[in-house]
C-alpha cells in the first residue's frame, strides 16, 4: 500500500501530542518514517529508516527506492530545514503538495516581503546584504538594522548593527552575504499567529505574544522562553486577520503556518516572517491545549488529503493555555535539577526536564534549546504572570549547575528583564 513519506529531522519528540501519545497514531493511511538515528527510539513499531540529512542526494535515492518498492503518494515534514527538500522530492516523485517554487514563498525572506509589500502589507524596509551601498543606506535611514539569513530559523545567526562601524564589523566575518539580508529594527512585542488552512481558507488562527524579554531572540541571556495565548480582542482580530491575507497573497492551498510580525507602542502591525510549518518550542502544545487540535498533526492530514478529520476546533472557556521553556546561558555540570514531580499541578499539562545530574549542560545556542519546558493554563493573563514567575522560581531554586567559567551574576528581577 502506498505511504506518506515523512522527514523527521530534529528532536523526534515533536511527534508526540499533549496527552503523551504519539500523533502518527490513528492516521487513515500508512507511513515511512525518514529519521537520523538519534531519534529513531520516538517511532516504536513505525516503518522508518535511518538517514545522515547531510546527504541529501542520498534521501532522494532512498524515497525513490521507497517509491519503487511500495509507493509514496505524499511528502511531509515539521521541519523548517527539511521543507526546500520535501518540495524537491515531491517533484522527484510525482506527488502532490508545494513543489520548489511555491515552498520558496515562505522559505526566502526577502521574497515573502516583496510580494507581501506589493499587496499593501506593512513588512520592514529590507535590502540583500549582497548589496552593501543599499544595506548602508538603510542603516542611515533607521538608525539600527537587523541582519539575518534569508531562510533562517530560530533566530539563528541574527545580528544587529546600530552604527557604520558594527556594520563593518559584521560584514568583516566574510560571511556569505548573499544569503543574508538587513531590515529596519522594529521597535515593538513581538507575537506569533498559526493557521490551520484547508483549501485556502482558515480553520483555526491562533495568536500569542513572546514576553518582551524572553522571545526569540533572548537566549543567550539566560531568561526563558514565554509566550501566552490571546484569547479575545480587538489585536486578536487584527493580528488574524493579517493572518488570513497573507496565506492568500503567498497562495498556500493546505497546509498550517507560523508567522511572526510586531505590535509597536502605536498599534502598528508589522509583518516579519512566516514558515508553511507549525511553531516549535512547545508552541504545537500550547496551542492544543488552548484549541483541541494538533497542528502537526493537522499538517499530516492535510498533506495526505484527509484534511476532512481534523478534530473539532474549539477555544477551551474559561483557560488561557501559556509556555515556558527553560535556557541555559552558561556551560557547566548539573549538580541539582527540578524533576518532574515537583510540577504537579492539575493546571500544569506538559513537563519536560532535560537536565542529568553530573552530565555537562553546553548553553542555549538557539531560542528553543531548552533545558526544560512547562505548558500550563491560568483563568486569566494575571493569574498566568504570577502562576510563571512562581514556576520560574520553583524550577531554578532546584537548579545548580558548576559553570566552566565565572558567569554574571543572575537577574535580579529573574523572569522579568
Amino acid at each position: 500500500m502506498s505511504k506518506m513519506l515523512i522527514l523527521a529531522r530534529g528532536d523526534g519528540r515533536a511527534f508526540i501530542g499533549l496527552q503523551g501519545r504519539s500523533i502518527l497514531e490513528g492516521l487513515p493511511f500508512p507511513v515511512v518514517v525518514f529519521v537520523d538515528k538519534a531519534n529513531v527510539e520516538y517511532f516504536p513499531g513505525v516503518d522508518t529508516e535511518v538517514v545522515r540529512w547531510r546527504n541529501p542526494d542520498d534521501i532522494s535515492k532512498a524515497a525513490a527506492k521507497r517509491h519503487a518498492e511500495h509507493g509514496i503518494f505524499a511528502v511531509a515534514t515539521l521541519d523548517e530545514q527539511m521543507v526546500d527538500l520535501a518540495a524537491r522530492l515531491r517533484t522527484e516523485l510525482g506527488v502532490g503538495g508545494a513543489r520548489p517554487e511555491e515552498a520558496r514563498r515562505f522559505r526566502d525572506k526577502v521574497l515573502m516581503k516583496k510580494l507581501l509589500r506589493e499587496a499593501g502589507v506593512r513588512v520592514p524596509e529590507h535590502a540583500s546584504c549582497a548589496d552593501r551601498a543599499a544595506v548602508e543606506a538603510l542603516l542611515a535611514k533607521h538608525r539600527r538594522l537587523a541582519l539575518k539569513p534569508v531562510d533562517g530559523q530560530g533566530s539563528r545567526d541574527v545580528s544587529f548593527a546600530a552604527s557604520p562601524e558594527q556594520l563593518d564589523a559584521w560584514y568583516a566575518k566574510n560571511l556569505p552575504s548573499a544569503s543574508f539580508e538587513a531590515e529596519e529594527f522594529i521597535d515593538g512585542v513581538l507575537y506569533h499567529v498559526n493557521a490551520i488552512v484547508r483549501d485556502g481558507v482558515p480553520l483555526v488562527t491562533a495568536s500569542a505574544p513572546y514576553l518582551p524579554g524572553m522571545a526569540n531572540i533572548d537566549f543567550a541571556a539566560g531568561t526563558p522562553f514565554v509566550s501566552v495565548m490571546l484569547t479575545e480582542g480587538e489585536l486578536k482580530e487584527r493580528l488574524e486577520a493579517l493572518s488570513t491575507r497573507v496565506v492568500e497573497v503567498l497562495r498556500l492551498g493546505n497546509g498550517v503556518t507560523h508567522m511572526e510580525c510586531f505590535v509597536t507602542a502605536q498599534g502598528e502591525i508589522v509583518f516579519l516572517e512566516i514558515a508553511a510549518r507549525p511553531g516549535g518550542g512547545g508552541i504545537v502544545l500550547m496551542m492544543e491545549g488552548q484549541y483541541g487540535v494538533n497542528y502537526s498533526q493537522a499538517l499530516l492530514l492535510l498533506e495526505g488529503g484527509r484534511g476532512d478529520l481534523i478534530p473539532p476546533i474549539g477555544m477551551r472557556a474559561g483557560q488561557t493555555h501559556g509556555l515556558m521553556g527553560f535556557r541555559q546561558p552558561v556551560a557547566g555540570f548539573v549538580k541539582r535539577a527540578a524533576t518532574p514531580d515537583m510540577f504537579s499541578e492539575p493546571w500544569i499539562h506538559h513537563v519536560r526536564i532535560d537536565l542529568e545530574l553530573e552530565k555537562f549542560q553546553a548553553p542555549a545556542s538557539h531560542c528553543t534549546d531548552f533545558t526544560g519546558l512547562l505548558i500550563f493554563s491560568s483563568r486569566d493573563t494575571a493569574e498566568f504572570d504570577a502562576r510563571r514567575t512562581a514556576l520560574f522560581e520553583r524550577y531554578h531554586a532546584a537548579l545548580e549547575i558548576k559553570p566552566l567559567q565565572a558567569s554574571p551574576p543572575p537577574n535580579p528581577k529573574g523572569p522579568n528583564p
